[in-house]
């Protein structure tokens, strides 16, 4: 089922918890809504769920409106933070229960009650209550039984924010091979960077109310749009400079650690303030003999985890900058002064 969100806005007294946001999730599409808490990424959700209606704007399925339309009339399943399983009962019959709600048949129930613990490979368990299970078998019934009701579009409120690390990796995995298996449309609400950067088919930012940029993974990370965008999507460094010459797709920026050459994705003026946005593993030790996009700094802390060596650096105009090397090897020591290099496709330009 395709999604489409149309100019939707939601107020909650004088708070505009979003605001005109428009996108489309595709049929098929695992699409995450990422941003910071209090952006109004879980509000989206809850208008597709029918559970807020919009004060403006229009909620379309398969191109047909649905703001009038009750939750329980949407066909939308819902994968909660809490699990919100029912503990006298067991996994079947927490697999089950909107099925009984919809007076499925006893034989088609239980065929498809079955069939969606196969596919979160829960069949074996299937007679065990939920106290019995996991944190992350816990949140594979409550994937299957949001699944059995073969909803059109399936939404995923943070589901992993109670599991620890190694619960929420591996469930992780699950999530997306299911995606992969069924091609079930979702739509997956979070605020962790790493999650949407590994599972999304697309991603949109959201900050404020607003939607700030949807795009894959790839050129979220690679292409941020914005200031916001580049910072709270991973590490980013930024270095304030003026455009000095430009053509040709570049950009030369005069900076206090000397020009750099950036590719240029819009069009700038010479005298153009601009930030320069580089990434932490795009700044690596310069190679013998380099003379373009040189940065000189001083090491005030190395950081040696074997595979890489995180660096907090200092300009000489004292600038904090972070750096990465990979497969390093020196172990350097504060107060080292230490060359770097960058290319000119791993610098973004932004406005100030």
């Amino acid at each position: 089922m395709k999604v489409s969100i149309t100019n939707a806005t939601k107020r909650f007294g004088k708070v505009v918890a979003v605001d005109d946001v428009s996108f489309d999730i595709r049929d098929g599409e695992l699409f995450f809504l990422l941003g910071p808490s209090g952006c109004g990424k879980t509000t989206v959700l809850r208008l597709i769920a029918g559970f807020y209606a919009p004060d403006a704007g229009q909620i379309l399925f398969d191109g047909q409106p649905v703001n009038n339309v009750p939750p329980n009339k949407r066909n939308t399943g819902m994968v909660f933070q809490n699990y919100a399983l029912w503990p006298h009962m067991t996994v079947a019959e927490n697999v089950a229960y909107g099925l009984d709600v919809r007076a499925v048949p006893r034989a088609e129930k239980d065929r498809r009650v079955r069939d969606a613990l196969a596919i979160v490979h829960m069949g074996e368990l299937a007679g065990r209550s939920p106290t019995q299970l996991s944190g992350g078998q816990q949140q594979r019934v409550a994937l299957a039984r949001a699944l059995v009701i073969n909803p059109g579009i399936l939404l995923l409120d943070e589901p992993l924010s109670n599991l620890d690390a190694k619960l929420r990796l591996e469930t992780r995995e699950e999530i997306t091979r299911v995606h992969r298996e069924t091609g079930q449309t979702m739509l997956y609400v979070t605020h962790d960077q790493k999650e949407a950067l590994s599972m999304a088919d697309r991603i949109g930012v959201m900050n404020a109310g607003r939607l700030v940029q949807v795009a894959s993974p790839h050129e979220v990370y690679r292409s941020p749009n914005s200031r916001f965008v580049a910072d709270f999507i991973g590490e980013m460094n930024f270095i304030e400079g003026k455009v000095a010459q430009c053509g040709g797709g570049f950009a030369t920026v005069a900076t206090e650690c000397g020009n750099l050459t950036a590719v240029a994705t819009r069009a700038f003026q010479v005298g153009d303030a601009v930030l320069c946005g580089i990434r932490p593993e795009a700044l690596t030790p310069a190679p013998v003999g380099a003379e373009d996009n040189l940065i000189f700094a001083v090491v005030e802390r190395a950081t040696y985890l074997g595979e890489v060596q995180q660096y907090r650096l200092k300009l000489a105009g004292g600038q904090p900058l972070r750096a990465l090397e990979t497969n390093p090897e020196v172990v350097r020591e504060p107060g080292d002064n230490l060359t770097l290099s960058v290319r000119p496709q791993d610098i973004t330009l932004f406005t100030p």
